[in-house]
């Protein structure tokens, strides 16, 4: 099915975004919609497979693929998400209010939830701030699932570390295999960078954060997989308790 390069065809090159990384921007010579297009080393078939199949609402939408013969890479044409990355808005505005943070987590969640729902779930296994876009309307997108992988029950551990140090769940070292806990264990340390500027445990920054979003990190971020959140929507329900209106805009701290 996607042994074919004739739908990358209708694709010209606008302009490159990360030579290093194969990833440009590109038109469809007909619709001349703009598109994302990388070529990658490291991915899943069979992820990319099911989001082509079943797009998810919040992740950039994929319109066409085309694996090397040897599978030694995938080039995804998808869709193109304009907005910054919470890296950059971390940059321009410091840490964010906890408004802001529970609207976007909620978010968050809801996207999580979308890929837990697959037979078997999806684990994104790299959620950071420069893998998620706040578009203008306040939405966020999750992007790059290089790292994303099928929940496999049979697999002991993982043989490699896919995912940044720092947000990488303890499982993602190879103690144990990952599972979908490790994306809400990314989760509870994007909270944190986001509120206090730092993904490290300081009490002395996190002093000033109420009692229930210190909670609610704490158990996202458990060492243990069994001591987190069960799944997306649990962790779900405790931030909508402490939402007390949508976000409406970005509130620089």
């Amino acid at each position: 099915m996607f042994d074919s390069m004739l739908p990358l065809s209708y694709y010209r090159k606008v302009a490159d975004l990360s030579a290093e990384h194969n990833v440009s921007v590109v038109q469809h010579i007909e619709s001349h919609k703009i598109c994302i297009r990388k070529t990658m080393q490291i991915y899943s078939l069979p992820v990319y497979e099911q989001l082509f199949y079943n797009p998810v609402k919040g992740l950039p939408r994929i319109y066409a693929m085309y694996e090397a013969p040897d599978h030694s890479s995938l080039t995804v044409i998808e869709e193109y998400i304009s907005g910054d990355t919470l890296k950059e808005v971390l940059e321009i505005c410091g840490v964010l209010s906890e408004q802001d943070v529970l609207s976007y987590l909620n978010q968050l969640c809801s996207i999580l939830i979308q890929l837990q729902s697959f037979t078997p779930p999806i684990v994104h296994r790299d959620i950071k701030p420069s893998n998620i876009i706040l578009t203008e309307d306040g939405r966020i997108v999750l992007i790059d699932l290089n790292a994303a992988r099928l929940d496999d029950k049979n697999r002991s551990h993982d043989t490699q570390l896919i995912g940044t140090v720092g947000f990488a769940a303890p499982e993602q070292y190879g103690f144990a295999a990952s599972s979908p806990r490790a994306d809400l264990y990314a989760a509870g340390i994007l909270m944190r960078v986001l509120l206090t500027g730092t993904d490290a445990k300081d009490d002395m920054l996190s002093r000033h954060l109420s009692r229930k979003i210190r909670a609610i990190i704490e158990r996202c971020t458990q060492l243990d997989p069994r001591k987190r959140y069960p799944s997306a929507q649990a962790l779900q329900r405790d931030i909508r308790k402490l939402m007390h209106k949508e976000m409406k805009g970005i509130s620089c701290s």
